[in-house]
């Protein structure tokens, strides 16, 4: 069985890929369980050249690769351009401390001499969203290979090229095949037999909460280690003492950035009640001048990637319009033609509640507030916990807001910026578990201790 990958700016067919079944999944883990012990007493410098090696290819390669990443997903090339360039970084960073990853020793005085060594966790499997494809397979894959763990890797349906071409360096590079393995194909069959196989240990998945729940759920019963990078709605607060204008130039780069579907975009923009007016006008001149359109041609703002995510976010805006839990400023309809594009919609005076699940598309909502208190009320209302932001000049402000928000990542006068040193993932129903930063350690790797008598 083949599934076709479609262009979602132009309904062209790109290419298709083959439907892993549970009995090719079965196959694939055998075969990385068999190399596994080959990999894992391979010199950390060793691994360490082979995914410097892997980065240099993917930097060589970037322009067919942002290309295929925008024609398979949607964003504009600019975009697609820095998410190679940061994938290649993230195999660089895991290449920079491979090393690194040490174990621990004492004396303990009646027992004896204590070493705790670090073991590979066993075969990982990374399953990847299609909204930023080249980057979460950099973060998954990078950490696990590091770790000295075989990989199977799962990309979306509906983007599974480039991350395969990506893999494709890298085997090129050194990574034997058998230790990273791209299997393709649907959630429902190929992801659900990649989370049951017995023989994957760990399970990397970053998606919706509905199917995260699954995933760890399906995962607990198997006794897998288990990390989820869930939902987010995370909360943009522009405070009384903030630069107005240099806060709306950020809300919309970063609301509208991938067509606003990234989790830890600014999607619930917070702004004291007496700078609303100025905000929203700032913002909704920024808003008119993005280009909408086929991301190759130049565009700022490529389509949604599929049906489903047109019609999630058209509903979604219907339902504010139509309960009068917002005012409409600007956009707030699908662009007809070809593609799934919708028009970058700003929404005001948001009702806190008729944004408390997350639109994971091109809508700002700007919900005004009076106090830092009932800010912080706000932005924590909801059930995620993946990132928030605060603008302010004021130091006692970016104290309390960093202090008090309930989110895996804070920003301060900045959003949405994850270099791979920085520790990434959410509470709540954000989910659990940290992506890079030396945090990966834990994640794909085991404690051994080891006591001499």
């Amino acid at each position: 069985m083949m599934l076709d990958v479609c262009n979602p700016a132009t309904g062209e067919h790109l290419s298709s890929v083959e439907v892993f079944s549970a009995n090719d999944i079965s196959a694939a883990a055998e075969r990385a369980a068999e190399a596994a012990k080959s990999w894992e007493h391979t010199a950390p410098s060793v691994r360490a050249v082979k995914l410097v090696n892997a980065a240099s290819l993917i930097r060589e390669r970037q322009d067919a690769l942002s290309a295929l990443l925008t024609r398979e997903q949607g964003k504009p090339l600019t975009e697609a351009r820095s998410e190679i360039q940061g994938a290649a970084h993230v195999f660089e960073y895991y290449a920079s401390v491979c090393g690194s990853i040490r174990g621990d020793a004492q004396n303990l005085p009646n027992y004896g001499y204590l070493n705790v060594v670090r073991k590979p966790v066993g075969i990982c499997a990374a399953i990847i969203p299609w909204n930023m494809p080249a980057i979460i397979f950099a973060w998954k894959a990078g950490a696990a290979l590091a770790c000295g763990n075989p990989v199977l890797a799962k990309p979306s349906a509906t983007a599974p090229l480039t991350v395969t071409a990506i893999a494709h360096a890298l085997h090129e590079a050194g990574i034997p095949k058998d230790i990273l393995q791209i299997v393709t194909g649907n959630g429902d069959e190929t992801g659900r037999a990649l989370v049951e196989e017995p023989l994957v240990r760990h399970v990397s998945f970053t998606g919706s909460t509905a199917a995260g729940r699954e995933v760890g759920a399906s995962a607990g019963r198997n006794l897998k280690r288990v990390h989820l990078e869930l939902g987010g709605n995370d909360a943009f607060i522009v405070t009384k003492s903030a630069d107005v204008k240099r806060a709306a130039t950020a809300a919309v780069r970063h609301r509208f950035y991938n067509c606003g579907q990234v989790c830890t975009s600014a999607k619930r923009i917070l702004v004291h009640e007496s700078l609303e007016a100025e905000f929203v006008s700032a913002a909704k001149e920024r808003i008119e001048q993005l280009t909408v359109g086929d991301g190759m041609l130049g565009n700022k703002m490529g389509p949604l990637n599929n049906e489903n995510q047109l019609r999630a976010v058209s509903d979604a805006v219907f339902k504010i319009l139509n309960k009068e839990e917002g005012t409409l400023v600007t956009g707030g309809e699908r662009i007809e033609g070809k593609g799934y594009f919708y028009r970058p919609t700003l929404l005001c005076d948001v009702a806190p509640e008729a944004v408390s699940e997350e639109i994971f598309g091109p809508v700002m909502s700007v919900i005004p507030f009076r106090t830092d208190d009932e800010a912080l009320e706000i932005a924590n209302s909801t059930e995620y916990g993946l990132g928030s932001s605060v603008w302010t000049e004021s130091l006692a402000a970016a104290h309390k807001y960093a202090d008090e928000l309930k989110a895996g990542v804070v920003w301060v006068n900045k959003h949405l910026i994850l270099p791979p040193e920085m520790p990434f993932g959410g509470v709540g129903n954000s989910g659990f578990g940290r992506e890079n930063g030396m945090d990966f350690v834990y994640e794909y790797t085991e404690a051994k201790s080891i006591l001499f008598g």
